[in-house]
């Protein structure tokens, strides 16, 4: 499995446990603090991947990995 595939499914796992942990306390609550500051760093960690790979794929005048484009719609022409 590509590494974004698999920060892909930590995020969501993350988001996951965080939604848990907000119904089960109040927002401000240090287990949810902790739960947001997690899900953040994978957010981080996946933004640093994607932006890492796209610099690399403008360098060498090669598209990026599909799995990294947000979406179709924001996807680079090459000419």
């Amino acid at each position: 499995m590509k590494e974004s595939e698999i920060l892909k499914q930590g995020i969501e796992q993350a988001r996951h446990k965080l939604n848990k942990l907000e119904d089960q306390f109040y927002l401000g609550h240090p287990a949810v603090l902790h739960q947001s500051m997690v899900l953040d760093e994978l957010i981080n960690e996946y933004n640093r991947h994607y932006f890492k790979d796209l610099m690399r794929s403008l360098h060498s005048n090669e598209p990026a990995g599909e799995e990294l484009w947000p979406a179709q719609s924001l996807r680079l022409r090459y000419i």
